[in-house]
């Protein structure tokens, strides 16, 4: 069988030491072109007015022009109804407030990938440097976006009016974790269907979880002692070559498939690992190179070394392919791949990512760094405009958009079972997100040294942070420059 070294090892030759974190991203959307399967699935929600809160105004045909990228077009633009709900919700958001503002939704796209997207942030500031006001929104790859606030071109969220981060649609992680200073430069929340479509999760196949009698993976997690080393019991139950081979190739059967990038990655917040954190001056540390980040190491030498139990792909892997035909246990991804699962016929269930340990008392989550960020370029001429356009999208999208894409298409479409359903409130209500890992690119891929040392199976961090540790220090102090002095 081919041994899990040689599969780390094709990832790393065909990709490099970079972790691609686009196929999330890059995936083509799903189409859910039908309604609930019975009327009773969804209760018809009391009408309300989402902007009733905000001034009534008349900008007279006026045009609201978002940046985005080419393979998120969706989050911000249906041009006609189709039948499928998202498209359709969209539509309806935008409509309502063309119609309520008299204003037109414009949308301008451009191609971004991960470690590709200098082009993108160039281009866009280059724009703003000429002070040219092509835009009014920026919706920006958020792990390369957020490099682009280094050059100071954007406009502080805390001086748009109309703006209410306090609301339940933006996102309070996000505030807390890119609030510096008093400043922050870029935000999200229910305006990008993205940042839910982007939370990572562990889908397990049920068949499996019976014939490997791994208990009721459900009653763990709520019992609170869904645990790294529990997960590992249950996946080194699991493995076999099942095409006698000798080898293990893309035909037999695992613990746990992943992309060898993201999926791994999304193990340092759920064992609440974070690159930086925020000190008791309020400014931003590292925090990474840590004993816990050696044991976290520990662990996962100990899942993708010591056994033939899971299948890291490297590119030419059909991970998703090897879940739905019953040859792996458990397989890590984001919520989005839920829709390319619909015609598994195998039952499958979804659950958070495991604990760090018995000690850590809460499960934590996040979503892939491909979500879309939403900023301001400093040539906007007017920040009301914007703001009250802004902050109405987002209302309505909370209104319309979310719930469809939640509580129909991924509860009632996606899921086989209500207990899934109470899973991803867990995975919603842990969100996390690091602004060390953000920033990654702008960090000279500083989070990303963990996933580097697992694919090589090594735990020394301390001496591998060592090497690179000036350079790190340079780039986190380059980048709170655009945040001012500490006060």
């Amino acid at each position: 069988m081919m041994r899990k070294s040689s599969l780390l090892l094709s990832a790393l030759l065909l990709f490099g030491t970079l972790a691609s974190c686009g196929e999330t991203a890059s995936s083509p959307q799903p189409s859910v072109t039908d309604a609930p399967d019975t009327a009773e699935a969804v209760t018809e929600p009391e009408e309300t007015d989402p902007l009733g809160y905000l001034p009534d105004k008349d900008f007279g045909g006026r045009t609201f022009t978002i940046l985005t990228r080419n393979s998120m077009e969706y989050e911000f633009l249906a041009e006609e109804q189709t039948g499928d709900i998202i498209n359709d919700a969209v539509y309806e958001r935008n409509h309502a407030i063309e119609d309520r503002y008299n204003v037109k939704i414009n949308l301008v796209a451009k191609e971004t990938t991960w470690g590709g997207g200098d082009k993108f942030n160039s281009e866009l500031d280059a724009s703003i440097m000429a002070g040219d006001s092509d835009y009014d929104m920026v919706a920006g790859y958020a792990a390369m976006i957020l490099g682009a606030v280094q050059q100071g071109l954007f406009v502080n969220w805390y001086d748009v009016p109309h703006i209410d981060i306090t609301k339940p649609w933006w996102s309070p992680q996000i505030a807390d974790s890119l609030t510096i200073n008093n400043r922050m430069y870029a935000m999200t929340g229910d305006i990008a269907l993205s940042i839910w479509e982007g939370m990572v999760c562990m889908y397990y196949n049920k068949k499996l979880a019976d014939s490997y009698s791994t208990g009721d993976v459900y009653q763990t997690v709520k019992d609170g002692s869904w645990t790294f080393d529990r997960f590992l019991s249950v996946v080194s139950k699991v493995s076999g070559d099942l095409d006698g081979d000798t080898k293990y190739t893309d035909a037999d059967l695992y613990g746990y498939v992943s992309s060898y990038s993201t999926p791994i990655d999304s193990f340092m917040p759920a064992f609440d690992i974070q690159v930086v954190k925020r000190g008791d001056d309020g400014w931003l540390y590292y925090t990474i190179n840590s004993e816990k980040t050696v044991s976290a190491l520990e662990k996962m030498k100990a899942l993708f070394f010591s056994g033939d139990n899971f299948a890291l792909t490297n590119g030419t892997s059909d991970f998703r392919k090897i879940f739905k035909e019953d040859r792996s246990l458990f397989y890590a991804a984001d919520l989005r791949q839920s829709a390319n699962l619909r015609d598994m016929e195998t039952d499958y269930g979804i659950v958070p990512y495991p604990k760090f340990d018995d000690l850590q008392e809460k499960y934590y989550s996040t979503s892939t760094d491909g979500f879309s960020l939403i900023l301001f370029p400093s040539t906007v001429k007017d920040t009301e405009f914007v703001g009250l356009i802004t902050e109405a999208l987002c209302s309505v999208s909370s209104s319309v958009i979310i719930p469809t894409y939640y509580d129909v298409a991924l509860k009632d479409k996606y899921n086989r079972d209500s207990q899934s359903s109470e899973m991803l409130d867990i995975i919603r209500d842990s969100l996390i997100y690091d602004v060390g890992y953000l920033n990654s690119f702008a960090l000279d891929t500083a989070g990303h040294l963990f996933v580097q040392l697992v694919r090589e199976g090594k735990t020394d961090f301390a001496s591998a942070y060592a090497k690179k540790e000036k350079t790190f220090q340079k780039r986190l102090d380059k980048m709170l420059e655009a945040y001012g002095d500490a006060e």
